[in-house]
């Protein structure tokens, strides 16, 4: 009903949502680095958050 109204041409909170279609603000570009920095020592990392803070977006942007 909404995306009609709205005229959107998709779910705007879909799981499957691109991350380059998402807002990337300063916190969230500093917590990318520091995920791609232990990606790449193959080191070992802890990402923790409120529920919904984004932990998951931010591990599927990584890919």
């Amino acid at each position: 009903m909404y995306k009609s109204f709205y005229s959107l041409s998709r779910e705007p909170f879909a799981k499957e949502t691109d991350p380059s279609e998402a807002y990337q603000g300063a916190s969230f570009q500093e917590a990318l680095r520091a995920l791609e920095y232990v990606k790449r020592t193959r080191g070992i990392g802890l990402l923790i958050g409120e529920p919904g803070a984004g932990k998951t977006f931010a591990l599927r942007a990584l890919k």
